[in-house]
């Protein structure tokens, strides 16, 4: 059955053109069992309603549950008119979370601008939302910076920057092979990163926190507390094909536009070889010629996305669709 659409949002439209399930309220099968989940889009807004996408179409990956999703907005966030206004009509304020039975949260990751996660305007309301969700509700999902946050209001870890960009699609192993969260998973996956920051394994353990699958190069992707009750991913299991190709083209045109000085990497292990070569053929030609505004226009974006290599958003859904089956257990 899978997603309920008992809201007006559009993304249950685009997510219908893909083939996902998706249930008028009048249509859902009482026999299945049913969630209510919270979601949190603290995204900025060139990623907003991807964010929202990626994260309902991995909510939607159970097709023996019927998912109703709850999206909430931070008002402290800064947005521009539209997304202020779309949010406004579709998101509820957060401070209204405790006003209906909700069984679960889903909190995305978010820019910030301040070297240190407690000075952030976003910190006082993430605190209070990652205390209430731990008392109230059977389990929280973090991605990305959200799990960093959780870290450091649950267990007063900081995370560490790690000088490079861990950026791309790195390959995993499973560390608890036999969790219930990594039922039906490969033991050898690969996952998407984009982050400077990391909590270690070795921080996650001296907490009892589970570390589940990680890697050499990119650390712990998916940890969870013993009871469930928290479940980080460190990285960006929500991603489509093409999130990091518009992460790295975005790059591009920062250097192009002296917004950045050094010319950016392409992320790891993310491209095609004969894509990775179309790449190194745009930076030569973009590095031996002056800064000009027609190079923006020959920037090889259908080229690469023909080169990308999607290997991860399999074992995202496995691992959505487990933590859903657990959630009603």
């Amino acid at each position: 059955m899978a997603l309920v659409r008992h809201n007006d949002l559009a993304v249950y439209d685009r997510l219908l053109s893909e083939g996902l399930a998706v249930l008028a309220p009048e249509a859902v099968d009482q026999a299945l069992p049913s969630l209510n989940i919270a979601f949190l889009n603290m995204m900025p807004d060139a990623a907003l309603h991807a964010t929202e996408r990626q994260f309902f179409r991995l909510l939607g990956s159970n097709q023996n549950i019927n998912c109703y999703i709850h999206p909430f907005r931070l008002d402290v966030l800064a947005r521009s008119s539209t997304a202020q206004h779309y949010l406004q009509t579709h998101y509820q304020p957060l401070n209204e979370i405790n006003q209906q039975p909700l069984d679960a949260l889903v909190v995305t990751g978010a820019n910030i601008t301040q070297a240190t996660l407690s000075h952030e305007l976003f910190w006082s309301d993430l605190d209070k939302l990652l205390n209430w969700s731990k008392l109230h509700l059977k389990s929280t999902l973090c991605s990305c910076l959200a799990t960093h946050a959780a870290m450091q209001v649950y267990y007063a870890v900081e995370r560490r920057h790690m000088g490079d960009k861990c950026w791309g699609v790195f390959e995993h192993h499973l560390l608890q092979p036999q969790h219930a969260l990594v039922k039906g998973v490969a033991a050898n996956i690969f996952m998407a990163h984009s982050r400077y920051n990391d909590v270690s394994a070795e921080d996650f353990e001296s907490n009892n926190v589970e570390p589940i699958i990680c890697s050499p190069r990119a650390g712990v992707q998916l940890a969870a507390e013993k009871d469930l009750s928290v479940v980080y991913f460190q990285g960006h299991p929500e991603y489509d094909d093409i999130s990091l190709l518009k992460e790295y083209k975005r790059e591009v045109m920062r250097y192009l536009s002296d917004e950045r000085k050094d010319y950016p990497p392409v992320p790891e292990n993310y491209f095609a070889p004969e894509a990775m070569l179309s790449a190194e053929r745009y930076k030569n030609t973009l590095l031996a010629s002056p800064k000009a505004a027609q190079l923006l226009a020959q920037f090889p974006e259908a080229v690469l996305q023909r080169g990308i290599v999607n290997n991860w958003q399999v074992t995202a859904q496995q691992v959505f669709s487990n933590w859903l089956d657990l959630l009603i257990e």
